[in-house]
């Protein structure tokens, strides 16, 4: 199947099921309080698809676009019928050379594996297999090209498993948790004894309470060691606002099953997006930064992604609304999109740091005005700095910041790249801060 199919049916019933989870959600009911101060090493990457036999020197400038934002790390998909077409016959002659294209920019790869050909099922993508050791030997012939590969660090087992249109069985999470057993133990039979690199779970497109208590029954949770999930508030669905995805059932239930039923994995947020479609870039650059802020100030979040490179081809097919062509960071020309620089920076001050959520050691209050949907973030990094993120979704106010630890500079990082001094600044306090509720209007600072 077509990349770009692939992508907006992932897209497209994130929609269809976000839907449903929302309308548990009670109308005008606040956001739960923000956690407790938690520390944790965070990373971050972004994704791209490409099919078997696409252009390497053109996948190459995507990968300098990887490299421009100072991350290091691809989440991308191996189609299991673009590598094994007919029952036992595997091809992975320019697969081998996407991986070394990679791992000469530098590019770590955290590979999907998804799309059952049509010999293995029931001749559609998303079907579970006839067979599962079909499956089984399609994972270890994929996992001895992997393993030939150190830049391959984590493989993931299908994606958005917990919607039937993804993985279509009767029973799906009975036949997941086939899949996902089968795959890790052909990737330990690939892999030298204890040289296998991590097993993902395939990404929820929600915190899904029957699904993660579905893999940590029995034995399932040590098949894997990473649990993601999936975000796209806003686009889809277009009224749910991005500080509502973390409500009481991911605090009551989902959670706990992780840490008490599963194995205390880390919770990744390793697909998350804003389409463009007539909308104006600053919104997309805005919703980033309130997106890094909101997941990693919970304490579970340890990676975020953002979904995706690239605008798809215009004149690519897909299924679903057209928000699917427009949640690239750069244009399908690769002209750079304001989002592009605005995940540069979140790159800057979060990537590959030791950071600590705490909102007990800053105060703020409105010196004009009033607040009304205000949200802010104070994260301290092991080497001294602090991160201080604050906006309002509701009312125009002028606001300050109060520390409890002080700093001797404050440089506002604005969302196109460029920075500023912030010169009403005292040591402690950040003065003079005008908010308002247009969608780009997010400070961010970094004091040190």
């Amino acid at each position: 199947m077509k990349t770009s199919v692939r992508i907006a049916f992932c897209l497209a019933l994130c929609c269809i099921f976000l839907l449903a989870i929302s309308a548990l959600v009670e109308a005008g009911k606040p956001p739960p309080p923000p956690p407790p101060a938690a520390t944790k090493t965070v990373t971050m990457s972004t994704r791209e698809d490409y099919d078997k036999g696409a252009d390497l020197q053109d996948i190459a400038l995507d990968f300098a676009l990887i490299n421009e934002l100072d991350i290091d790390e691809l989440i991308c998909s191996f189609g299991w019928d673009d590598y094994e077409p007919t029952q036992g016959n595997y091809d992975f002659t320019w697969l081998n050379s996407f991986m070394s294209t990679a791992a000469s920019y530098g590019i770590k790869l955290r590979p999907y594996i998804c799309y059952a050909p049509s010999w293995a099922g029931d001749g559609y993508w998303n079907s579970p297999p006839n067979d599962y050791g079909d499956w089984y030997n399609f994972c270890y012939n994929l996992g001895l090209q992997t393993k030939n590969h150190s830049n391959v660090v984590s493989l993931e087992v299908w994606n958005e498993w917990n919607d039937a249109f993804w993985f279509n069985g009767d029973e799906y999470f009975a036949d997941y948790q086939a899949l996902l057993q089968n795959a890790s133990l052909a990737f330990d039979a690939a892999y030298a004894p204890g040289d296998r690199c991590d097993v993902v779970m395939g990404g929820l497109v929600w915190p899904h309470y029957e699904a993660i208590e579905a893999c940590t029954v029995g034995t399932y949770e040590s098949y894997y060691e990473i649990v993601p999930i999936h975000c796209y508030f806003e686009t889809w669905p277009v009224n749910d606002q991005l500080e509502t995805y973390f409500d009481s059932q991911y605090y009551d239930w989902f959670v706990p099953c992780v840490n008490n039923e599963g194995e205390g994995e880390p919770i990744w947020m390793n697909e998350c997006g804003y389409s463009t479609m007539e909308r104006p870039e600053v919104n997309q650059a805005g919703y980033f930064a309130r997106a890094v802020s909101y997941f990693f100030a919970d304490p579970e979040v340890e990676h975020f992604t953002a979904y995706e490179i690239r605008n798809l081809d215009p004149n690519s097919p897909i299924i679903g609304d057209e928000n699917n062509y427009y949640f690239g960071l750069v244009y399908f020309d690769r002209t750079k999109k304001m989002s592009f620089y605005t995940y540069d920076m979140l790159t800057d001050l979060f990537d590959d740091q030791t950071i600590t959520f705490d909102n007990s050691k800053v105060s703020v209050q409105a010196t004009s005005g009033r607040f009304g949907k205000e949200y802010h973030y104070l994260f301290q990094n092991s080497d001294g700095s602090q991160v201080f993120v604050i906006y309002d979704k509701k009312n125009s106010c002028t606001a300050s910041a109060t520390l409890t630890d002080s700093e001797s500079t404050c440089t506002w990082m604005k969302l196109d790249g460029t920075t500023q001094n912030w010169t009403n600044f005292n040591g402690t306090t950040i003065s003079n801060i005008s908010l308002s509720p247009a969608a780009g209007d997010v400070y961010v600072f970094q004091l040190q």
